[in-house]
């Protein structure tokens, strides 16, 4: 991982990702579970505190922009997984199969653009990674680590990127 380090507004060390990107700090994850009312479990906020640089250099190449998977499918800034988190539970969306809310234990942590998500169980000791399908209003777990799913986003965006250049090429 590229690395530098920075100091933050309220002077804590912040190892910087990519030189441009402060990473994740213990306060970062605080202030998060603290506004949202729940504790994220041990292997997630592993994660957000040493969060892989690739997935911010990985980019999809959709054609208008290149995405980095850091900013949609497996979210890096701790302000977007609050919003994103809050906009869930804004009540009176109906969001499962029967209509409910959506459930408090699920913490979003990516999206794909459509109205699905990718979540984690906050009551799980576990790290499966879920996906909600906004046209099911179901949850399914769809990879058993999130290094797995780590591993997943960056080989699938790459054949996508290859797939997508190859149409080009043949293109007129």
């Amino acid at each position: 991982m590229v690395t530098s380090h920075s100091i933050s507004d309220d002077s804590e060390f912040r190892p910087t990702i990519l030189v441009r990107l402060p990473g994740n700090v213990e306060s970062d994850v605080v202030r998060l579970e603290a506004r949202l009312n729940l504790t994220l479990p041990i292997a997630y906020r592993r994660f957000l505190l040493n969060y892989p640089s690739i997935l911010i250099e990985t980019k999809t190449d959709l054609r208008w922009c290149h995405e980095s998977l850091s900013d949609r499918k497996l979210r890096f800034n701790i302000d977007e997984l609050i919003y994103y988190n809050e906009d869930v539970r804004v009540p009176g969306t109906p969001w499962t199969e029967d209509e409910g809310p959506w459930p408090d234990h699920y913490f979003v942590i990516g999206d794909d653009q459509t109205g699905n998500y990718w979540v984690i169980d906050v009551l799980s000791s576990g790290e499966m990674i879920l996906f909600y399908d906004h046209e099911t209003g179901t949850f399914t777990v769809e990879h058993k680590t999130i290094q797995a799913f780590t591993d997943h986003l960056v080989q699938a965006t790459i054949k996508w990127n290859q797939e997508q250049k190859v149409r080009r090429d043949k293109s007129p």
